[in-house]
């Protein structure tokens, strides 16, 4: 693999993790930011969840470290690589946001207590975490 291509293969993984946060993560945190009536604050998110994007980088550092591995098993696997760590970036982001994330688990939380209100359920005993 040249220098070009390791390269490439990092540009791929954080594109592919900027995909998934812009395009499907921010707008699923500000719909229920507006659904339990709070704001969203960009500061706010990074704060809460940035280990778990610097996590997902992580992973697609390690995939690159050892790609030299899986390239001398099966060499056809070059012509398909870029979009390997693309998809690493997305999905990696995508499930780990998706079952991690602290942010969007303070807006479900508040959505939670006033749903369970607004059907007439006892108030929780707890309130939810804040951030």
């Amino acid at each position: 693999m040249t220098l070009s291509l390791y390269i490439q293969c990092v540009a791929m993984l954080i594109l592919g993790q900027a995909l998934q946060v812009f395009l499907i993560k921010v707008p699923d945190i500000k719909n229920k930011a507006t659904l339990s009536n709070q704001k969203f604050i960009w500061k706010d998110w990074w704060a809460a969840d940035w280990n778990l994007v610097i996590g997902t980088s992580i992973l697609g550092a390690l995939a690159i470290v050892g790609l030299d591995e899986l390239i001398h098993w099966k060499e056809q696997i070059l012509e398909y690589v870029k979009w390997f760590f693309a998809g690493i970036g997305f999905v990696g982001s995508t499930i780990v946001l998706a079952k991690y994330s602290k942010y969007a688990a303070y807006f479900n939380g508040v959505i939670d207590v006033k749903t369970n209100l607004a059907d007439g359920l006892p108030a929780p005993t707890e309130k939810p975490k804040s951030l």
